[in-house]
């Protein structure tokens, strides 16, 4: 796993992801939140899940502070175009992701590193805050 951080833009898959959603609206987004289905969610696909739905937050209002800025001007570009079903979807993408099935959520366990877990807490409340 090439991370260096827990928080969702602090790995190669998410940072890799930010190209292509550069250069798309918000269905790049829809289809990376799609990635942590109803299966085994891998590790790659997993943090580029976690990272659209930190995109999702912000684009409602509630961003995790200091994003990168190709995201910020992102958001200020197609953040409207997020819905309360993009939303829906994200917590749903992020409770996967911290499920028994997902590789990423092994990965961090198996560090023991529960900031992660925290910080998926934190996203998801977020998240929840903005369907309010």
């Amino acid at each position: 796993m090439g991370a260096w951080g827990y928080l969702p833009f602090e790995n190669d898959d998410a940072l890799d992801w930010l190209e292509e959603l550069e250069a798309g609206g918000a269905d790049v987004v829809r289809k990376a939140l799609a990635k942590a289905g109803d299966r085994y969610v891998e590790a790659p696909d997993g943090a580029v899940a976690l990272a659209a739905a930190e995109i999702t937050s912000a684009s409602q209002g509630n961003p995790l502070g200091d994003l990168p800025e190709n995201v910020t001007d992102w958001v200020t570009a197609h953040g409207p175009e997020i819905t309360a079903e993009d939303v829906e979807m994200a917590l749903e993408a992020v409770e996967r992701v911290a499920g028994e099935q997902s590789e990423l959520a092994e990965l961090w366990d198996d560090a023991d590193e529960p900031e992660w877990r925290e910080s998926l807490d934190d996203l998801s409340e977020r998240l929840r805050t903005a369907l309010r």
